[in-house]
């Protein structure tokens, strides 16, 4: 944000914001506001103007009662000239006062983005995170159940690996939950028997991939019974949701069971989950045919 001291430098202990700013105000950042103050104020040309513009009492009353919100920095923006009653009244109060080149639109949006983010609600859930035809999958299962294996044939077949083991989920908004790798295990894959893998170094760099969005739980199940692949639903599989946060996500369910190639099986799914984004359900389309079928014959026996 290239901004710069202009005072406050040790004023305070430190400068900092919870997860409950987020629902509470003072907002985060915002434009100048005495009414409900933000714990970061942007003054603009707009607001220096406006400061201008007053009276000297008044100025110096404005002023006051902005340091006296106890904001955590006030930011000049576009490099305008600091007024002095903002530097003489800061002085001291444990307020960062701070100027950058950026308009003030720009360094708004960015502190509402980055500092929501930061603060945002996160979860780690165990499983490998992957990308698969560019949709964000999480691969769950007991341990044993062959996930890693999975993820290893998934990178052979050109598809890439998010994190392995501890994927952290943040939800970035009401419908987005962003998946990411924590730094320790970035690039790693571990699989039974060779140990840690680099995948970075394996695959190359098109193999990794920092973040996806999650839409997809693919859930592997090792049935009590090996003989036994009894599926509730044999028209549209073993299909239900998972709740990650505040979002209930997609989840379907696998048997691992020898001979099954469970890489076909994953891409299968993600595909047929992506036709169903777009509002192709096959099992709906297939119940429908056989319903019109049965329709047809039923006339021709009336005739």
């Amino acid at each position: 944000m290239n901004l710069r001291w202009v005072s406050g430098i040790g004023d305070g202990p430190e400068y900092f914001v919870s997860a409950g700013d987020l629902t509470a105000r003072p907002a985060l950042a915002g434009f100048l506001n005495l009414i409900h103050p933000n714990k970061v104020q942007v003054l603009g040309e707009e607001e220096i103007r406006f400061l201008d513009s007053l009276e000297a009492a008044e100025l110096r009353q404005t002023v006051q009662r902005m340091i006296e919100s106890k904001p955590l920095a006030i930011v000049i923006t576009e490099d305008l000239e600091v007024p002095a009653s903002i530097i003489s009244g800061s002085a001291g109060s444990g307020t960062a006062l701070m100027r950058t080149d950026m308009p003030s639109w720009e360094i708004v949006n960015y502190l509402q983005y980055c500092i929501a983010r930061k603060l945002a609600r996160r979860t780690t859930v165990h499983g490998v995170f992957m990308e698969v035809f560019t949709i964000g999958v999480q691969i769950t299962g007991d341990p044993g159940s062959g996930k890693s294996e999975l993820a290893l044939e998934l990178l052979n077949r050109g598809h890439r690996l998010i994190a392995d083991d501890a994927p952290e989920f943040t939800q970035i908004s009401p419908e987005i939950i962003d998946g990411t790798c924590p730094e320790a295990l970035q690039d790693c894959l571990e699989v039974r028997g060779l140990g840690v893998l680099n995948v970075r170094r394996m695959f190359g760099d098109a193999a990794i991939k920092l973040n996806k969005f999650l839409r997809l739980i693919i859930h592997l199940d090792i049935p009590a019974d090996p003989s036994r692949t009894d599926i509730r639903d044999r028209l549209r599989g073993d299909t239900s949701t998972q709740q990650v946060l505040d979002l209930e996500i997609t989840r379907i369910t696998l048997p691992v069971v020898a001979g099954r190639n469970l890489a076909v099986m994953v891409e299968a799914a993600v595909r047929d989950f992506m036709l169903k984004m777009k509002g192709y359900d096959a099992a709906s389309t297939f119940v429908e045919r056989h319903s019109r079928i049965l329709r047809r014959k039923e006339q021709d026996l009336k005739r």
